[in-house]
């Protein structure tokens, strides 16, 4: 696996991240990386605990929350409708969303997220 990145690092790719945390950074790219090579890398401690990890790293960065929502939306057939624990952490998401400075890019993930979750 390749080394994960930090701020600069997604910086430098042209994916700035809106949050000052190294280890959030890593983090998600953890498990963007585990979930788009279809792994659980126990190394790292898997999906959940990296997703875990990275709540704890930084609780309001957005990004954080849009991962880790959208792979509850996508990944358990889940919805808000139905799970009002993920009510409230799109809810959540979307409160640190407007309470915050976002790229243009991590505002349309927001956004996209809302959509999907609404149906």
């Amino acid at each position: 696996m390749a080394p994960l990145r930090d701020c600069k690092a997604w910086q430098d790719t042209g994916l700035a991240l809106s949050t000052t945390s190294n280890e959030a950074c890593k983090l998600f790219d953890a498990v963007l990386t585990q979930y788009a090579t279809w792994s659980d890398n126990e190394s790292l401690g898997g999906i959940e605990g990296c997703l875990s990890k990275l709540k704890e790293a930084d609780p309001n960065f957005t990004m954080g929350h849009v991962i880790a929502n959208g792979l509850e939306l996508i990944g358990t057939g889940s919805s808000v409708r139905l799970n009002k624990k993920l009510e409230g952490a799109m809810r959540t998401m979307l409160m640190l969303s407007k309470s915050q400075p976002l790229t243009e890019r991590e505002k349309l993930h927001v956004l996209a997220l809302e959509v999907f979750a609404r149906g």
